[in-house]
């Protein structure tokens, strides 16, 4: 096969797609042409309302070649499905292209996809984020396309910078000028990268991540990848490479903004050493060959219209501020993203069957989650791969409460853990900065902080405290209730009882919904000689099946403890931090003011913090008596991390974004519940959402529960399930999680409950 760059595009009449497409795919419509190098493309709107993209590939793109794109489409789309890559429609027969023929009588493969949507985006104006988000997506790309091959992908073209040294024998198309930019390039190239591009890390890249193949919606997010005509197998890096030369190309800052791509990229696939050696390099080398190629191109195609200009601009810059300089400044920026190599972790990776057996081994019979354990290696947003590489949509897990490996949380924990690790005997700014920000966000008459290291232990000093301060020994806590893993929280977590536990100090409250007298079960504790000291309650009802919010009950459930002389402790491990979309701490909204408010889980992203507010009346006290101290909580670096996420929390709108993107999940969620049997009531709050699965007789089913939750897994959602029964599912992602991500758990849901057939 010859290099397709010697050939002119395909030229075939609209009037013939036209036929063809009605002919052969049943599909009548208007066609409009779009950009193309060396293909033909239209977006077809078809007469059902329908959009389509269709393709007419270069002649001299075999049949192979053809089938290797479309293999590696499906690919992707199974390995990563939140990519917005293009799915290929087959034609009602059930193949996947179709020959026509040109003008000139050379037969093209005509192939129709989905059509995405979005805008090209405007790449001087994307801002630092938006930048981080094409590198990101970029690898991400790179990642999905890792475990493919194909025959076809060793096909030579000449955008794989692997041939600039081919560039040569076109240098005399050139100015003087433009030849003293491009020359060095090709120079440089043979000397420098020639020699060692064998040894970089190498597989099928899309390599061309440029702004003409990349779609983005309003908020500069990318929506689309619209191509895959120059895949090849080539080294890894030069997916970066051609992102850096393509979408830098125009901007004013020039080469400044290659470091949030950069770091973007290496949060999903860090860059090696010889990688960030040779970057420089071959994003001069994408640029020298934009020059030759287009220059080439407008010699000998008529309809050939592109302009080197851009690219020469770039090269001109390189030229002017020093190859070696910004190689070295290159490698620097690589080293400063927050990946980390697996050579850096002090653990080896093992085969998922031999870990599996080790952890029995030597963690004995504690609980996996899932039917098939999921072994799982890095997350990042809302997402978590695993150790083949595929994605899952993580809908589950509310620890990461600014997503899974967010940049400004990771990098605020490397700066402190290199300064200093210590405990708050000593005076530091960041436990004291810590509490300031947290009792100015505090709901009520809270005035003093005390660290601890887990919602458990929160619990625990909150419990210890409020029997301090009244001098009572009696809890209340609702029926199915979680408020921790210790001697004394255990008792308050009826959800944890075994077999005919029931301590008589705790009195239970039946949750909101249900017929309750909070009046009538104090009494019977006061009566039992167990005066109430405090209720727990989180305001989420999250273990009792996700019934908040239920303001009325707190304030019944409230009043009537402290008529007895007892405190109301509000348990926000779980629902705190936004997650409800009405403020910070999902107590505020009844009006009731804790007297104790214990936070967990989200404090830290995953970095063990959690905390106790109190009255300084209720406080001081007992510190004064006790003496309270806790090593590690409230160490610097759980404090960092913790005013880390509050600045994300904060300056990313979260607490706003999980009200819209709750409210669009529990649309999708309803649609999609109404259409099955075994979907009954579904319950939200922001981002906390449960759906009941019933049985044929309308009654609570967890083995069905079990199975969705399971079939969800398999197709890359992970969701829970709570409630007494077990049947309820249980939804508390991240908050950065998006409407998008609503949709495509929705869809999943939708098929994992068709699957109960």
């Amino acid at each position: 096969m010859t290099d397709p760059l010697r050939a002119p595009r395909p030229e075939v009449a609209s009037e013939l797609v036209a036929a063809l497409l009605a002919d052969v795919y049943g599909i009548s419509g208007g066609l409009t042409p779009l950009h193309g190098e060396r293909d033909l493309n239209f977006r077809v709107d078809a007469t059902d309302g329908r959009r389509y993209l269709l393709k007419v590939h270069h002649p001299e793109d075999s049949g192979d070649v053809v089938e290797m794109r479309t293999l590696a489409l499906a690919h992707v789309r199974r390995v990563d499905p939140g990519l917005p890559v293009p799915e290929v429609v087959p034609t009602p027969a059930g193949a996947v292209r179709a020959p026509i023929a040109g003008a000139d009588g050379r037969i093209s493969d005509v192939q129709v996809a989905t059509f995405l949507g979005g805008v090209h985006p405007d790449t001087p104006k994307l801002g630092a984020a938006a930048l981080h988000e094409w590198g990101r997506v970029t690898a991400r790309l790179g990642r999905a396309l890792r475990g493919f091959f194909h025959p076809a992908a060793g096909y030579r073209i000449q955008w794989d910078v692997r041939h600039t040294g081919a560039l040569r024998d076109r240098l005399d198309l050139l100015d003087p000028e433009t030849r003293s930019l491009v020359e060095p390039v090709i120079d440089r190239f043979d000397a420098h990268v020639a020699p060692r591009f064998d040894a970089l890390r190498a597989q099928v890249i899309h390599n061309d991540m440029n702004p003409e193949n990349v779609l983005v919606d309003g908020d500069d997010r990318i929506v689309g990848i619209t191509d895959f005509g120059d895949m090849t197998h080539t080294a890894l890096v030069c997916d970066l490479a051609v992102a850096l030369a393509e979408v830098l190309v125009e901007r004013d800052d020039g080469l400044a903004a290659a470091e949030p791509m950069i770091a973007g990229y290496s949060a999903e696939t860090p860059l090696e050493e010889e990688e960030a050696a040779v970057l420089v390099d071959l994003v001069a080398a994408r640029a020298a060959t934009d020059v030759v190629v287009t220059t080439w191109r407008r010699l000998h195609h008529p309809h050939a219209d592109e302009l080197p200009d851009a690219s020469l601009a770039l090269l001109r810059r390189i030229h002017d501020e020093g190859v070696a300089g910004l190689a070295v400044w290159l490698a620097q920026s690589a080293r400063r993203a927050p990946g980390v190599s697996p050579t850096a972790l002090p653990y080896s990776r093992r085969a998922t069957g031999e870990l599996r057996r080790a952890r029995s081994r030597a963690l004995g019979g504690l609980e996996l989650s899932y039917d098939e354990p999921l072994h799982l290696v890095r997350g990042e947003g809302v997402h978590l791969f695993d150790a083949e590489g595929r994605r899952y949509l993580d809908a589950y897990n509310n620890v990461p409460v600014v997503g899974h490996g967010h940049p400004v949380v990771a990098a605020a924990i490397a700066a402190q853990s290199r300064l200093l690790v210590t405990n708050t005997r000593y005076l530091h700014e960041s436990s004291v900065e810590l509490a300031e920000q947290l009792l100015e966000r505090a709901p009520g008459r809270l005035e003093r902080v005390l660290f601890v290291n887990s919602g458990s232990e929160a619990n625990d000093v909150a419990w210890r405290m409020a029997r301090f301060a009244t001098g009572h020994h009696g809890a209340l806590v609702t029926r199915f209730a979680y408020h921790g893993v210790t001697e004394a929280t255990t008792d308050l977590s009826p959800e944890e009882w075994p077999e005919g536990f029931a301590p008589g100090h705790v009195g239970l409250l039946a949750p909101p919904g249900e017929p309750h007298a909070a009046t009538a079960v104090v009494e019977r504790l006061v009566a039992a000689g167990h005066a109430p000291a405090a209720l727990f309650a989180d305001p989420a009802f999250t273990s009792d099946g996700i019934l908040g919010p239920a303001h009325t009950w707190l304030v019944d459930a409230a009043s009537a403890t402290r008529r007895a002389g007892g405190l109301f402790v509000g348990d926000e491990v779980q629902a705190g931090y936004g997650r409800t979309g009405d403020g910070l701490w999902s107590v505020t909204g009844s009006g009731v003011e804790p007297d104790l408010l214990t936070l967990g889980k989200p404090m830290g992203n995953g970095f063990p913090v959690a905390a106790v507010l109190g009255r300084a009346d209720v406080v001081d006290p007992f510190v004064e008596e006790t003496g309270f101290f806790s090593t590690f909580g409230g160490n610097t670096l759980a404090c960092t991390a913790a005013l880390a996420v509050l600045r994300v929390v904060e300056e990313e709108g979260l607490v706003e974004q999980a009200a819209l993107t709750g409210r669009h999940l529990r649309h999708v969620v309803d649609e999609v519940a109404g259409g099955h049997d075994a979907a009954g009531g579904v319950r939200s709050w922001g981002l906390l959402l449960g759906l009941e699965i019933l049985d044929d007789a309308g009654g609570p089913d967890p083995v069905r529960a079990h199975r969705v939750v399971n079939r969800m897994r398999d197709l890359g959602v992970l969701v829970g399930t709570t409630g007494p029964a077990g049947n309820v599912l249980k939804v508390r992602p991240p908050l950065v999680f998006t409407e998008a991500d609503a949709e495509e758990l929705a869809t999943r849901l939708g098929e994992a409950l068709t699957a109960l057939g």
